[in-house]
């Protein structure tokens, strides 16, 4: 139970956090016609990634006893982090940003989609985990 309880309060601290900052993401997209929260967004972007790595790499070794599912979750999960931070740091990226956003923000919402599904399966994993637990336990 050790690791099950650890990986609940680790996982579950941390989606609390990213739903919120997910929430302030998506509003963001929504208002992002000024150039004000434009630049807002991509910071906003930029530091919900690097504090989502951050996050996820201290939970990365009690991943491990959740099982195989939630583990792959997890992974490509991190995978997605990684990459949405090569997305947000990329030169091209960042011009194209600047200078075609209507384009980019396409990309951003494409992106912002997958990386909350891919929560969403760890959450679910995490889910049925428990309730295995506590099915033990009737």
């Amino acid at each position: 139970m050790d690791c099950l309880e650890n990986a609940m309060n680790l996982l579950m601290t941390f989606y609390s956090v990213m739903v919120v900052e997910h929430y302030m993401i998506f509003l963001l997209i929504s208002k992002a016609g000024s150039d004000e929260i434009q630049d807002q967004l991509l910071n906003t972007l930029r530091d919900h990634l690097h504090k989502e790595d951050s996050m996820l790499r201290n939970m990365e070794g009690t991943m491990i006893c959740l099982g195989n599912d939630t583990t792959m979750a997890f992974k490509d999960f991190l995978k997605n982090v990684h990459d949405g931070i090569s997305l947000t740091d990329d030169p091209e990226f960042i011009s194209n940003y600047i200078n075609n956003f209507d384009n980019t923000i396409k990309d951003i919402v494409r992106y912002m989609l997958i990386h909350d599904e891919i929560m969403s399966r760890i959450i679910a994993a995490l889910r049925i985990k428990i309730h295995a637990y506590l099915k033990n336990l009737t």
